[in-house]
């Protein structure tokens, strides 16, 4: 099951705005914490992010808030690492409806965990969003 994003000017206008400085469309929008999220469709994120990051630095200039860019994909691996970027897990292991994320340094885990599991608890609503599956951090 699917939340739903309430569309209001606000938001439509984050929407147009990215639509036209990335010449790319926006599948889907979220904002976190102050930082908006845009979702691409995917193949489209390197068109998306412009040369040397460009489109979005303008993007974040222009709102004054940070912006960042994720790629969709079938393959639920792809779509948690394209949300992780940077971090890189040792490994990704998908079992019955379960998908657990396993980091080699305890930093690299407190960081997708978050403060009080605010970062994790995201991430797990990402992920069982666009995939139905359920996330797991271990170490």
């Amino acid at each position: 099951m699917r939340s739903v994003q309430k569309l209001d000017m606000r938001t439509m206008g984050y929407i147009t705005m990215f639509e036209k400085l990335t010449r790319t469309e926006a599948v889907d929008f979220l904002e976190n914490k102050g930082q908006l999220i845009f979702f691409t469709k995917e193949g489209e994120l390197r068109k998306t992010l412009g040369k040397n990051g460009a489109n979005i630095k303008r993007l974040s200039n222009l709102l004054k808030k940070k912006v960042r860019i994720i790629e969709l994909s079938e393959d639920p691996k792809k779509f948690i690492l394209s949300i992780i970027h940077p971090l890189e897990p040792s490994s990704i292991e998908i079992k019955e409806k379960e998908i657990v994320l396993k980091f080699n340094t305890t930093e690299e885990r407190a960081r997708i965990i978050g403060r009080n599991g605010s970062n994790l608890e995201f991430l797990s609503k990402l992920v069982e969003n666009h995939h139905q599956i359920k996330l797991k951090v271990v170490s």
